[in-house]
């Protein structure tokens, strides 16, 4: 299955390292707490800490130009040969920002946590190990990816 990623910055084509592995991102679109919370949940679930170490990947295209907007681009990612990578996703989750629309208030911990729950993410190692027909954000860990831009 393919893997898109809309980027507002242009990136050369080729293998890339993971920044955020050293340098964990910073949200730009999620509340700071619903992140925070979401993190060490995942990091607890999944032993990776999947909203500030992941590469945010969609399985849809059209997700993934929504990211780009009006002057980004869009890029085609993959996983270089003999690379180890997992991927986190929920069949139930198009976008994480949903989050933000089902809960009442993003500062309650216990909501938060309630609705990741709720979700039944899971992890896979390969793309094509994803859901077949699955349409939505997938969180990517890796150290190193492919970019192709499209």
């Amino acid at each position: 299955m393919k893997l898109y990623r809309g980027v507002s910055e242009q990136v050369p084509d080729g293998i890339q390292d993971n920044p955020y592995i050293v340098l964990p991102r910073q949200p730009r679109n999620s509340d700071q707490n619903v992140h925070e919370v979401a993190d060490e949940w995942f990091a607890q679930d999944f032993k990776i800490r999947a909203r500030s170490q992941t590469i945010f990947c969609s399985t849809d295209i059209e997700q993934a130009k929504e990211y780009s907007g009006d002057y980004g681009y869009l890029l085609e990612i993959t996983i270089p040969d003999g690379k180890a990578c997992t991927l986190i996703f929920s069949e139930e989750v198009n976008d994480f920002l949903e989050i933000e629309i089902d809960i009442s208030d993003t500062k309650d911990e216990q909501q938060i946590t309630n609705w990741l729950q709720s979700k039944a993410y899971q992890s896979v190692h390969k793309p094509d190990d994803l859901p077949k027909g699955f349409e939505g954000e997938v969180m990517l860990y890796c150290e190193q990816y492919e970019v192709r831009n499209i």
